[in-house]
């Protein structure tokens, strides 16, 4: 007797939800204008420190109104709460007048408190009870290599450091970070017997002006104005007792930016030399190739090849901010009877 097999059973399919397609479109819209209004007073500053010209004033007038919207609904508050509980200062910048044609740079008042006495040209004891007290500050060329030469230095057990420094900032642009006044106020507050400054990644660009005009980078007009600003920090620092090391920028991939480097690293190492309390620390021919050019990969302590920087052919990984500084370090060292032994 032939036995009939059973149709197999079939299993019915899983049905699976599915989202309409406007609704994901409306979802990622939501979520990209939430974005933006929770971060529109970073992008605000972003498109202000823009060099002049019509990105600037585009990128201004678009995010000035989210801003103020942002403001009026709180949506900027978690940010700013967040940024406070991490010590983060939050600068307010003050808004530049449209790009005109600069006329002669005329002296900003001048920040520098003349001392009542001389200060002393020697160096003070440094000992574990009173260890030596630097501060690390300039633009993001001190991201990657102000906690490496804290950590350098901390591993005396002879000095105590501070590291602050803000992306895109620096000497040129003093409507985002007035860096000659936070100076000034580190000196009061903090009054380290070492200042490690670090600017040129973003001042080879046009100067702002106290009277919302630009002077042109290139110009002769531009070196006295930069010139004038280096030397009054300097002045200011040395005549209020401190040491300072100021440092240099290193070679860069890019050869027009090369020679934009090599002119500011220039005003730094001759205005340097007019000050007895200031050290230029050379960094250019640190990080040059075997061939006397821009290498990515230079060898370590050990003489391993170890990629020393970033992808923008500016700043430093953590290798390269270990080398430099080490190199630095031995110098500050020398100069305060340090030992390098940990």
């Amino acid at each position: 007797m032939a036995v009939e097999e059973a149709p197999p059973t079939e299993r019915p399919t899983e049905e699976r939800a599915t989202i309409p397609a406007g609704i994901v479109i409306l979802i990622v819209v939501t979520s990209l204008l939430i974005g933006l209004l929770l971060n529109a007073p970073d992008i605000l500053r972003t498109a202000q420190r823009q060099e002049p010209g019509w990105q600037r004033t585009v990128g201004v007038a678009l995010m000035e109104p989210i801003a103020s919207v942002s403001h009026f609904l709180f949506l900027d508050r978690p940010r700013m709460l967040i940024d406070s509980m991490l010590g983060r200062e939050r600068p307010e910048p003050q808004e530049a007048a449209p790009p005109t044609t600069a006329p002669p740079p005329t002296s900003a008042p001048a920040t520098t408190v003349p001392a009542t006495t001389p200060p002393s040209d020697t160096r003070r004891e440094v000992t574990a009870e009173d260890p030596l007290v630097m501060y690390i500050g300039g633009d993001s060329m001190v991201g990657q290599f102000g906690p490496m030469l804290d950590n350098r230095a901390s591993r005396t057990g002879l000095v105590e450091s501070e590291v602050v420094y803000e992306f895109e900032s620096g000497l040129s642009r003093p409507d985002f970070i007035d860096w000659p006044q936070r100076l000034g106020q580190v000196s009061e507050e903090l009054d380290p017997d070492v200042f490690v400054l670090y600017f040129g990644g973003n001042d080879a660009q046009a100067i702002y002006m106290p009277d919302g005009s630009w002077i042109d980078f290139g110009t002769p007009e531009w070196e006295e104005e930069y010139r004038r600003r280096v030397d009054e920090v300097m002045t200011m620092l040395e005549e209020r007792g401190h040491w300072v090391y100021w440092m240099g920028m290193p070679i860069v991939s890019s050869e027009s930016f090369q020679e934009r480097v090599r002119l500011m690293n220039g005003i730094y190492e001759e205005l340097a030399e007019a000050h007895p309390r200031v050290t230029f620390v050379e960094a250019w021919s640190l990080f040059t190739g075997p061939d006397g050019g821009y290498s990515e990969y230079l060898p370590d302590a050990d003489g391993n090849l170890v990629d020393m920087r970033l992808d923008d052919g500016v700043h430093y990984t953590t290798a390269g901010a270990i080398r430099l500084a080490e190199h630095t370090f031995r110098i500050i060292a020398e100069d305060w009877g340090i030992p390098l032994e940990e």
